[in-house]
C-alpha cells in the first residue's frame, strides 16, 4: 500500500510532506499474509527522526522491518557530515534502534526500494496487492513482481472500524456540534457569506480541525431558487437581507477523520410552507435513519420512502438521499470500483456492525428552495447512534 490515508491506516505513519498532496507516493507499507514475513515501511531516509517523534508524541508507529529510499536530495543532505552536530545521547540511542531494523542500502527512489523487499523477501512469484496501480507497473517491471488491485480490499477493511476509531468519530461529533453552533452565531442579516466562511475556518482550526481547502463550507452558500454558479460552490458576497436560505454543511478532518455535518439556515423567519416543506424532508430523514441497522442494504433502506413519504414534495425526484461510509476520506463505502459510480447509491453495500456511515436527505426542490440535513452514525448490534446531536429542525436566524 503506497497512498498516505492507507499507509497511516496500516502502520500509523504520517509525514508533514503528506500534506503536498503528491501525485506519486513518498512512503509506503508491505503487509504480509504470512505471519513469517515482516511487516515493512517504507518512507525517505531523512524521515526516520520522525518515527522517534511520532513516539515521543505517543502516536507509535507500527512495523516490524524498514527500507529506506532517497527523496530528491533530501537525504543525502541529511547524510553529509556536519563536525559541529551534536545529537542529545537518548535521540543517537533512538536513532541507533532503529537503523537495526532497516534492512539493505538506501534505495534512490521508492520503486528501488520495493522492488529489492519483494526480491528479498522472496514473493516476487505470489500475487501482492496494490493500492496504486503505476507502483504495481513499476514493481513488475522492475523485479517481475505478479500484482493485483487491492484497493477494494482495502476500503472493505477500512468500512469496518476498529474501538479506537470510532472513538476518535465520537470525539469529532463533540466537535462538529460546535462547530455548526458556531456557524448559526455568525449568520443573520448584514452578514456576508464571506465573512461566515472565514469565521468558521478559524474557528475549526481553533478546535484543531483542518478545514475542507477553500471552504469549511462544501454546499455552502446563499440560494435564490436555484443554484449559482454551481453545485458545491456558491460566491454570495452581498450581506444577507432577510428571506435567504443558508445550506451549512460544514466539512473538515479531525484527527484523520472526516466531519460531515449539514444543516438548514433560514435568514429571518420562513414561510409556513417552507417550514412544512423543511419538515417533510426531516421526516424522510428520520425514517430512513430507523432503517439504518446490520443485514440491511443501504440503497434498498431509501426505496420505501422514496416511493412514500417523498411522494409529499413538490419535485419528489429532487429528493437526493444516499448512505455512504465514512472515514479517513468523505467517501469508503465497500463497493467496487469506481466507487463513486450510480452503482454505489441504487446498488448499495450490506450493512455491518462497527461501521460508520454517513446519510445525506438533500431536497433541491426550486419552488420553495432547497432543504437539506446530514448526520454520521456508528452500527451497533442492537442500536444505531448519530455522532452529531445538533437539531435537524430549520434554523431560523434573525
Amino acid at each position: 500500500m503506497s497512498t498516505a490515508d492507507n499507509v497511516a491506516y496500516l502502520t500509523g505513519y504520517q509525514s508533514v510532506m503528506d500534506g503536498w498532496h503528491l501525485p506519486e507516493p513518498i512512503s509506503a507499507v508491505f503487509l504480509p499474509t504470512s505471519p513469517e514475513l515482516p511487516m515493512t515501511l517504507f518512507l525517505p531516509e531523512a524521515s526516520l527522526i520522525g518515527l522517534v517523534v511520532a513516539e515521543r508524541e505517543g502516536q507509535g508507529v507500527a512495523f516490524d522491518r524498514l527500507r529506506t529510499f532517497d527523496l530528491l536530495n533530501f537525504c543525502v543532505t541529511a547524510r553529509s557530515e556536519d563536525v559541529h552536530l551534536e545529537l542529545a545521547a537518548d535521540l543517537q540511542a533512538e536513532l541507533a534502534r532503529l537503523a537495526k531494523a532497516v534492512d539493505g542500502a538506501c534505495a534512490p527512489n521508492i520503486v528501488a526500494a520495493a522492488a529489492d523487499c519483494l526480491k528479498h523477501l522472496g514473493v516476487t512469484d505470489e500475487t501482492v496487492l496494490f493500492d496504486d496501480m503505476r507502483m504495481a507497473q513499476a514493481a513488475q517491471q522492475a523485479c517481475g513482481q505478479r500484482c493485483s488491485d487491492g484497493l477494494d480490499t482495502m476500503f472493505a477493511a477500512r468500512a469496518i472500524k476498529t474501538d479506537e476509531e470510532i472513538a476518535l468519530f465520537r470525539e469529532s461529533g463533540v466537535k462538529a456540534d460546535r462547530v455548526m453552533a458556531f456557524t448559526v452565531s455568525q449568520l443573520g442579516r448584514g452578514r456576508s457569506w464571506a465573512d461566515v466562511e472565514k469565521a468558521v475556518a478559524h474557528f475549526m482550526i481553533d478546535e484543531d480541525i483542518d478545514p475542507l481547502p477553500t471552504s469549511p463550507m462544501l454546499f455552502g452558500g446563499s440560494y435564490d431558487a436555484i443554484f449559482k454558479p454551481d453545485l458545491f460552490r456558491t460566491r454570495f458576497d452581498t450581506p444577507f437581507s432577510g428571506g435567504e436560505i443558508a445550506i451549512l454543511e460544514t466539512q473538515g478532518r479531525y484527527r484523520n477523520f472526516w466531519i460531515d455535518i449539514n444543516r438548514t439556515a433560514h435568514i429571518g423567519e420562513a414561510t409556513a410552507a417552507y417550514r412544512e416543506q423543511h419538515a417533510i424532508v426531516q421526516r424522510c430523514f428520520e425514517e430512513v435513519v430507523s432503517r439504518l441497522r446490520p443485514g440491511a442494504n443501504s440503497a434498498e433502506i431509501c426505496e420505501p420512502v422514496r416511493c412514500g413519504l417523498a411522494r409529499e414534495l413538490d419535485a419528489p425526484e429532487k429528493l437526493l438521499m444516499i448512505v455512504h461510509s465514512i472515514g479517513r476520506v468523505p467517501l469508503e463505502s465497500p463497493v467496487a470500483f469506481p466507487s463513486t459510480g450510480l452503482h454505489a447509491a441504487t446498488e448499495g453495500f450490506e450493512i455491518e456492525p462497527n461501521m460508520v456511515l454517513s446519510f445525506d436527505a438533500l431536497y433541491f426542490g426550486s419552488r420553495l428552495g432547497p432543504s437539506h440535513m446530514e448526520n454520521v452514525f456508528v452500527i451497533g448490534e442492537d442500536a444505531t447512534e448519530s455522532i452529531y446531536s445538533y437539531p435537524l429542525e430549520l434554523i431560523e436566524t434573525d
